[in-house]
């Protein structure tokens, strides 16, 4: 049992509220926590992560609700503000109904505040239930202890919702606080919706961890843009576990460029024929930033495709991690998967670890992996600079073409379009792209 877990859970795990079945397996849940600890690097899957250490330099203690209007600094903007959508919005990982938009929601949708959702009785025992595989479960485990609130996300069989869903979370508080958060999300039969999630901070110090629950019908679909832009001292841990069923689909495409630390794991499950899994991951760090994209892909019925891409791009001391694991199932025959991670490094103290893995038991599959870490093409930037083209943008246009193959593949051309120009910023580039009215300013 660690003590630095039990520290932590004593700060930090809800005390028992809400119903009984969840009372139950919030305390499962800390013992589970009290007892593994934080991940450390003698924990294979966390051998470039060493969470333990990382928790170890702060006391922190919960984060208190947000009053009043949130002042957003210059660049730190919600990304998808132009888009019309439904939206949920949480303040230090608290519900605030005066930011959030929820009106003319079809009475086959449900979208609310997890709390309320626990209040109406709706039932959430699988999803409280799933710890993912055992790297992941520790996580998973703590944020069941000590999650006070989050999404609940509901489409009933067949609903093709139009207007895309949008979850923000602002992170303004800093002073080594913490927010576990927790999404759940179910699509009914043949239903599908557009996620646009942004996880943006600037308060300082402070962790935050979202754990998101998919539970995915037979020919469902959900498509899942996704922003985390932390603050510069910030932890952030995000955490996917999610069930495909038959001939449903999912595809994340995720844009990473905040956070002195973060990990994004995922875990996906098929567990019915022809489904399909992707997850695309874009990364720019600079200075000392360290992220960690880890995704495993359980193939466990036959005729399921999947694929992973992961692109970095790392300045100063930065470090990127990339962890890809496919599990094929002995009866999972017609399997197709691959897997890709390429890193660019732009000075000689970055560094990236990458490790893809397969384990296949059945015989006739397609799967594949690879992986590639190298320099700016220094031909095709002579090419450019004598084309008259300033060094700065002829770099930004190389690396923009890099992480191309993740940010065009968003389906959602205005989400398309944000996150492409927030990359932009990233190089400090005038992108003359409007980016929505929350641009600077009070949300």
């Amino acid at each position: 049992m660690s003590d630095q877990a039990l520290t932590y859970l004593d700060a930090n795990s809800v005390a028992a509220e809400g119903p009984a079945w969840l009372d139950v397996r919030r305390r499962a849940a800390r013992a589970s926590f009290a007892d593994a600890g934080f991940p450390h690097r003698r924990v294979e899957a966390w051998r470039y992560t060493d969470l333990s250490r990382l928790v170890a330099k702060a006391d922190w203690q919960p984060a208190g609700p947000h009053e009043g209007a949130v002042l957003v600094p210059e660049g730190r903007s919600n990304p998808f503000a132009g888009i019309e959508s439904y939206k949920l919005v949480f303040v230090n990982g608290f519900f605030r109904p005066d930011l959030s938009e929820l009106d003319g929601l079809p009475e086959s949708v449900e979208i609310l505040p997890l709390e309320s959702a626990l209040e109406r009785g709706t039932k959430f025992e699988s999803a409280f239930d799933a710890n993912g595989p055992e790297a992941m479960a520790p996580i998973a485990a703590l944020n069941t202890a000590c999650a006070r609130d989050g999404a609940v996300i509901r489409l009933s069989d067949g609903v093709q919702l139009e207007q895309p869903v949008q979850i923000i979370h602002y992170t303004p508080d800093g002073g080594a606080t913490v927010a576990h958060t927790r999404n759940v999300i179910e699509l009914g039969g043949g239903a599908s919706m557009t996620l646009l999630e942004a996880q943006i901070g600037w308060g300082g110090a402070y962790l935050v961890d979202r754990v998101t629950n998919l539970n995915l019908g037979e020919q469902s679909s959900l498509t899942h843009v996704r922003l985390e832009d932390e603050d510069t001292d910030a932890i952030h841990l995000s955490t996917v576990l999610g069930d495909v069923a038959s001939n449903a689909s999912y595809v994340a495409n995720t844009l990473a460029i905040g956070g002195r630390a973060g990990r994004l794991q995922s875990a996906l499950h098929f567990a019915g024929e022809g489904a399909h899994a992707e997850s695309n991951t874009a990364y720019l760090l600079r200075d000392s930033q360290h992220l960690d994209s880890t995704i495993v892909v359980d193939h466990a019925v036959p005729g399921c495709t999947s694929g992973a891409l992961a692109k970095g791009v790392l300045d100063g001391e930065a470090i990127g991690v990339f962890q890809g694991k496919v599990i094929v199932a002995p009866q999972a025959q017609k399997s197709d998967a691959k897997q890709m991670s390429n890193a660019l490094l732009l000075s000689r103290d970055a560094a990236m670890n990458a490790k893809p893995e397969l384990e296949i038991y059945a015989d006739d599959v397609q799967c594949a992996h690879g992986s590639t870490i190298g320099e700016l093409d220094g031909d095709a930037l002579f090419y450019l600079r004598s084309r008259g083209i300033e060094e700065k943008v002829a770099r930004q246009m190389l690396i923009s073409a890099f992480l191309g193959d993740v940010l065009e593949q968003i389906s959602h051309e205005v989400a398309r379009d944000v996150l492409s120009a927030r990359a932009a910023q990233w190089f400090g580039l005038e992108t003359g792209l409007e980016i929505g009215p929350e641009t600077e300013g009070v949300v």
